[in-house]
């Protein structure tokens, strides 16, 4: 074994030797051992890529930046969640007021458990709002009511019902709320909010 150690060592030295460079320090010679290939590749593609994602959002402008992507989005949000449904001509819905809308809209609120929040009609309890008074969180016009109970409002814990009413039900609950304002029930919620016209 000490043979074949002894017959290696004059090859190692020779490799060495070619790989060893003109640079010399202290008796100290540097050794010329460059990384691996594919590790130069990933640098160089790294290099690439910084060189066209600078020139893509920085020097050309071109790319939006974060900001921009920020605000694109937004009005995306908006534009498709905070509007009203339209009915069928194109017209935007309106509160409902003949009696089959309403006794619908109130089964539609029995239905879906409202008075879990908002009490048997609508007087409030420890979880959700008064809806009977003149005082609103969010609003009282059609619109705003129609909006809350189709897209909620996580940060009051209103659930958003889009995924489980058709906009004809939403429109029929939210009118049905409307309606209810002003009807005096017992044990009222104290008013929340800011006072409506």
């Amino acid at each position: 074994m000490e043979e074949n150690t002894h017959n290696n060592e004059p090859q190692a030295n020779m490799d060495l030797d070619e790989k060893l460079m003109d640079h010399d320090y202290d008796g100290i010679q540097e050794l010329d051992n460059p990384p691996p290939k594919w590790i130069m590749a990933i640098f160089y593609i790294t290099i690439g890529f910084a060189i066209i994602y600078g020139a893509n959002y920085f020097w050309l402008g071109v790319g939006d930046d974060q900001w921009e992507k920020y605000d694109k989005k937004s009005q995306l949000h908006d534009e498709k969640y905070q509007q009203a449904g339209f009915a069928a001509g194109g017209e935007p819905m309106k509160a409902l007021t003949d009696e089959a809308s309403l006794a619908a809209g109130k089964a539609i609120y029995t239905e879906m458990a409202c008075f879990a929040c908002h009490g048997m009609n609508g007087e409030g309890n420890a979880v959700g709002p008064n809806l009977t008074d003149d005082y609103w969180i969010m609003g009282c016009d059609f619109e705003t009511i129609f909006n809350q109970v189709k897209n909620g409002n996580p940060a009051k814990g209103m659930t958003s019902y889009k995924a489980q009413l058709s906009e004809k039900k939403i429109q029929q609950v939210a009118s049905y709320v409307l309606s209810i304002r002003g009807s005096n029930p017992a044990n009222p919620k104290a008013p929340q909010g800011e006072k409506c016209e």
